[in-house]
Formats: structure tokens, sequence, C-alpha cells
């Protein structure tokens, strides 16, 4: 009776073949974004699709921790948190375009909404380390864990001017590092967003929990021979 548990393993595998498979074609439409604001000299202004591409991508993050929010109680404080943290963010990137109302202006919202996520936190104070507890804990994690590092230091260091400047010597050329810290910035958001995702179906799934399958019922029940 090894059919069921043979049947099983070839499932997985399938499993794991979609899901890179899904992965490599997210990833590639991720670099073809960065080849055609490439191809069209449009890297680094707000109206660049790169640009356009990372707020997109932190809109769909900030929805979807608040749909983990409203999901998963056990995960709803630190889900709060990542919301606001990731709106902070996406208000640094429209940076340009609140200038024309105030230089700095930016700063105006992103304080007002770093206060509305705090302030709760602190109040529920135990609640919210217990949630960030079992964030950090969850599998999805290690992905935002990266995602975070890529964006916050990585992209920093591999943009600094000094560095290319240094690679290229008299061919500096601004447009080149711009294109290595805007994509870099990019493929963060991406994973940023993909982990987001993760945790959203991992509360799906504890929220609507599948009964066993009928060949892990035959597994347990069939004496191995």
């Amino acid at each position: 009776m090894t059919l069921p548990r043979s049947s099983c393993t070839a499932r997985a595998v399938l499993k794991g073949a979609g899901r890179f498979f899904a992965i490599a074609c997210y990833l590639a439409g991720i670099a073809g974004i960065i080849h055609y604001s490439v191809a069209a000299h449009n890297v680094a202004s707000e109206s660049s699709l790169i640009e356009l591409s990372q707020l997109l991508l932190l809109v769909l993050t900030v929805f979807t921790f608040r749909r983990v929010a409203k999901r998963n109680h056990a995960l709803s404080q630190a889900a709060k948190l990542m919301s606001g943290f990731f709106l902070v963010l996406m208000i640094r990137e429209l940076d340009a375009t609140l200038d024309l109302v105030m230089h700095g202006f930016w700063k105006v919202p992103a304080l007002l909404v770093t206060g509305l996520t705090i302030w709760p936190a602190l109040k529920n104070g135990r609640d919210t380390f217990t949630s960030l507890a079992h964030a950090l804990s969850a599998k999805s994690s290690t992905l935002l864990i990266v995602a975070l590092g890529l964006l916050l230091v990585y992209s920093r260091l591999f943009g600094m001017g000094e560095l290319w400047e240094q690679a290229m010597g008299a061919m500096y050329v601004r447009d080149v590092k711009n294109i290595a810290e805007e994509s870099t910035e990019l493929v963060a958001y991406s994973l940023i967003w993909l982990s987001a995702l993760s945790y959203w179906l991992e509360a799906e799934k504890q929220r609507h929990p599948h009964p066993p399958s009928v060949m892990h019922t035959v597994e347990q029940d069939v004496p191995a021979q």
C-alpha cells in the first residue's frame, strides 16, 4: 500500500515546481519593468514605471497586512504595525508629489500615520509584544526580514554614489547608479509583498483548516507491510 504515499510525494513535488514557476514568472515581470524603464530612459522620476510599480506594491502590501490583521487575531497587532510602517514608506516615496504642497510636507502625513499606528500598539503593549512574537516565528518572517534588509541596508549601500564613481571612473553616469538602486528597491518591495501574501494565506489556512485528505487517512489506517 505505497501508492497513496507515492501519490502524496508526487503531488508535493509538483506543487513545489508550480510555486517555483509562479515566482519565476513574477520576478521575470519585475525584471521586465526594469528593462522597459531603462529603454524609455526614465528610471528615477516620479512618473517612471519603476516608481509607479514600487507604489503599487506598497499599496498591495499595506492592504494585505490590513487583511491579515482582520483575519488572524494572534497576528492582528503585528500586522497593523507592519501595515502602518509600509504606509509611511509609501508616503515617503510620494515626497516629490507632496512637495507641491510645501517642501518636506510628506513628513506631516508620515508623522500622523506613525502616531496613529504606534499609540494603539503601546496602549496594548502586552498583546502587541505577543503578536510580534507570533509574527516573527511564522514561516513568512524569514522572507520579510530578508526583504527588509535588502531594502533598508543593501540597496542604500549598493546605490552609494561613491561606489559607482569608483567603479566607472571618468565614465561615471548617474543614471547607472539610479538604475542599480531603484531596481534593487523594486525587487525588495516585490519580495515584501510576497511575504505579506504568505502571511495572509497562512491566516486563511488557520481560519479554514482543511480536513484530513483521503490519502492521509488511508496511510494512517493501513499498517505498513
